[in-house]
């Protein structure tokens, strides 16, 4: 795979980790749920993909106060 694809997937994985953990707190806080940071994590690293476009547009609209 060689050192820029090992690096390339080590920064993916990082990625859905955080950012992944950052979104789904975000969308349980909607609803007035909060779990730990290790599970917001491990929820994030699968969902990554679809849970951070829904909660940069849902973190928007409280911005703008429609939500």
């Amino acid at each position: 795979m060689g050192k820029v694809g090992c690096f390339l997937v080590s920064l993916i994985l990082v990625f859905n980790i955080t950012v992944g953990a950052w979104s789904v707190n975000e969308i349980l806080s909607w609803f007035g749920k909060n779990i730990p940071l290790w599970a917001d994590g491990l929820i994030g690293l699968f969902t990554a993909e679809l849970s951070v476009p829904v909660a940069i547009v849902g973190w928007l609209l409280k911005v703008c106060g429609v939500f």
